[in-house]
């Protein structure tokens, strides 16, 4: 039999300071709703996000819509987060890291390479599926969503 998983893999929405771990400001938080708008006609069963407050306060909205709990991961960690997205399938998973976490784990799931992302990058929306029948065949897409980063 054949499944195919899909992965929604966005940099966390606009930070409110440079602190370390620094809330989204008001254009981020109303990011964070597009992005639950974005995904409101998709099935999303998993939502991942970092320890950080940003990427959290990003994926909640969609968390909230689709009534389902955070998975918290460590950033530092992106290897072992990538064979732990790896092993989820038939399913529809978000995730949300940071600009020196998510070429990685697009590149991780997709097996393809996508550039480095912007200090002032908040709007890559990237999908990643995966049919694993007889091995696995995957695919890339690359959008935005939201206003358009400068």
């Amino acid at each position: 039999t054949s499944c195919t998983s899909y992965f929604y893999v966005v940099r966390h929405a606009e930070r409110q300071d440079n602190s370390a771990n620094s809330p989204l400001s008001a254009t981020g938080h109303a990011r964070a709703q597009v992005l639950k708008d974005t995904l409101k006609p998709i099935s999303i069963s998993r939502i991942f996000a970092s320890t950080f407050l940003r990427t959290q306060q990003t994926a909640q909205p969609t968390a909230t819509d689709k009534n389902l709990l955070l998975t918290i991961y460590d950033p530092d960690t992106t290897a072992g987060l990538i064979t732990r997205l790896k092993k989820i399938k038939g399913s529809r998973v978000l995730v949300t890291g940071h600009s020196d976490n998510v070429p990685a784990i697009v590149a991780g799931l997709s097996n393809q390479t996508v550039p480095a992302i912007n200090s002032n990058d908040f709007d890559n929306f990237f999908i990643i599926k995966i049919r694993y029948f007889f091995g696995a065949r995957r695919w890339l897409w690359q959008k935005t969503y939201g206003a358009p980063s400068p």
